[in-house]
């Protein structure tokens, strides 16, 4: 079995669009179980994150790897890894840890209003707060969402089944390549809930206190209709026939949602979800994420090596943005003025204040790689990485 997901990964990480920083965050999340299984560890998923604060000096977590950030109201939210979660009520100044049930990875968050949040990390864990972000309880975890898929498969595979023995002649050719397809994606989830917990959620979407998706690795897709009490698995809606890991899930300013992985990866949906339609990439590099300027219909994507596209029409079409940037970028926000920030490797920050359509780079000092921002002002940003977390004022 091991062998077999060796392969697997190996072979995905060959692809020229694959990041390095990913593929060892799928190894963290993919070995780290394994691992676990073969020495007798305890599962992450059932050991809470250690309540502790790493050194922190005027606001400064060091040494601590932070994955995202986000802001709750007034409060500024941050996780990263071993299941830590921190809050910030004084912009960024000084924080305080959370009580979060696992401690695996997360690499996500989503706000919904100043009191519900999603979080999201490895080991297939859907994360929920109902205080602003101070508790935090698990709502799905790998297990889990590997039945829901290989539920799925076996539902599927049933139905193709029934349906060619009972269809004409003139249709059973194109029912038993679906059929075989099928059974392909049977195969896959059963490996998969062998495996066990080994695929992350890379990012989560709440369109309102019910309505949320959850998208990851190898096409992991998930939805919920009833705030996470309950989850279905909804990678059948995209044509991602490869697996392809979904890295970023958005909303435009109007009903439009876009999600966006390696390879050049698009989808898109004008219904909230019902129904996904494949959209021509701009370029067939990874994409990291996406920033809403507050324009309907517009949305900035950016990803490995300094790419930033625009689009004015909710994907159809793509522009690119020019920028004196070769290094990948993975994080971005927008002010309450609509300044935006677009963060990435090797220190790099960018900055527009004319709804992306032109970026300034800003000094900084050193090559520390930025995971995620935050605007605490429109001249002072929150940034995080894997060596913490600082305030930045900028121009």
């Amino acid at each position: 079995m091991l062998s077999q997901l060796i392969t697997r990964i190996v072979n995905r990480a060959s692809l020229e669009t694959f990041s390095l920083g990913f593929f060892l965050a799928c190894l963290a999340g993919v070995y780290g179980p394994a691992f676990a299984l073969d020495l007798k560890l305890q599962d992450r998923l059932s050991l809470p994150a250690q309540h502790y604060l790493p050194a922190q000096h005027d606001g400064h977590f060091e040494r601590t790897a932070f994955l995202a950030i986000e802001r709750m109201g007034e409060r500024l939210i941050s996780v990263g890894e071993r299941g830590v979660i921190v809050y910030s009520d004084d912009q960024g100044a000084s924080w305080k840890q959370a009580q979060v049930p696992v401690s695996t990875l997360i690499t996500s968050i989503d706000a919904v209003n100043a009191n519900q949040a999603w979080a999201v990390g490895h080991s297939g864990s859907i994360l929920y707060s109902a205080d602003a972000g101070a508790n935090w309880q698990l709502q799905l975890d790998g297990r889990q969402a590997n039945a829901l898929l290989l539920a799925h498969a076996q539902a599927k595979v049933e139905t193709l089944k029934t349906e060619l023995a009972q269809a004409d002649e003139a249709d059973q050719e194109d029912l038993q390549f679906s059929l075989e397809d099928a059974e392909f994606a049977l195969s896959n989830a059963q490996f998969d809930l062998d495996l066990g917990p080994a695929n992350p959620f890379l990012d989560v979407l709440f369109l309102n206190e019910k309505q949320g998706y959850a998208v990851g690795a190898y096409g992991l897709f998930v939805k919920t209709l009833d705030g996470g009490a309950t989850w279905q698995t909804v990678a059948h809606l995209l044509e991602n026939f490869d697996r392809y890991h979904l890295n970023v899930i958005s909303q435009l300013a109007d009903d439009t949602l876009i999600i966006a992985g390696e390879a050049g990866t698009l989808f898109a949906s004008y219904d909230r979800g019902e129904t996904w339609e494949t959209l021509y990439g701009p370029y067939q590099g990874s994409f990291f994420g996406m920033q809403a300027n507050g324009a309907e219909n517009e949305v900035l994507l950016y990803g490995l090596k300094g790419n930033i596209f625009k689009t004015l029409d909710g994907g159809q079409s793509w522009e690119r943005i020019d920028v004196d940037v070769e290094t990948s970028l993975t994080a971005s926000a927008m002010s309450a003025s609509g300044r935006l920030a677009i963060v990435g490797l090797s220190g790099v920050i960018l900055l527009s204040d004319d709804k992306g359509a032109h970026f300034s780079k800003v000094k900084t000092e050193g090559f520390e790689g930025f995971n995620g921002v935050e605007f605490v002002s429109n001249s002072q940003l929150v940034l995080v990485s894997d060596e913490g977390i600082q305030l930045l004022s900028i121009d």
